[in-house]
């Protein structure tokens, strides 16, 4: 019997492989990594965003206090902070901040509950950095690095 449609399978491949691209584009989150207003901070690079939140830091380059904020630990946005900023995946984060918290020489990041709740965080703590899964709509807070 003669095929109807011979080239079938490698149009649906085709098909198959243009969706899954168009889902990883749709799926690659920016991260905005956020202060209060009334921080002094203007702007921060990912080196030193990496070691504040990695306990190798407990300051910002200009001398001031960080106080870095997570979002819960089982959380995409966390996941996709960590991915972004280390090129980690959440399950390595979390091995290393258990290593870390089992000798007791740092402790991880504070939480909040999700970007609302950062948000509030973030408006009452000069010292305090977060980061959100959308662009602030007000002027409460500062965007100082947007991880693409």
């Amino acid at each position: 019997m003669p095929r109807v449609f011979p080239k079938l399978p490698r149009v649906l491949a085709a098909v198959a492989l243009a969706v899954h691209a168009l889902q990883c584009t749709v799926a690659a989150a920016s991260i905005y990594v956020v202060v209060s207003a009334q921080s002094p901070l203007r702007s921060v690079n990912q080196n030193e965003l990496v070691a504040i939140y990695t306990g190798r830091s407990r300051a910002f380059s200009d001398g001031s206090v960080a106080t870095p904020l997570d979002q819960k630990r089982d959380s995409p946005a966390r996941a996709e902070f960590y991915q972004l900023l280390t090129g980690m995946d959440i399950a390595r984060i979390n091995s290393y901040w258990a290593r870390l918290h089992f000798t007791g020489q740092v402790r991880p990041p504070q939480t909040a509950e999700d970007d609302m709740a950062m948000l509030q965080r973030l408006r009452s703590d000069p010292s305090a950095i977060g980061y959100l899964t959308r662009p602030p709509q007000d002027s409460s807070v500062r965007v100082v690095l947007h991880l693409p």
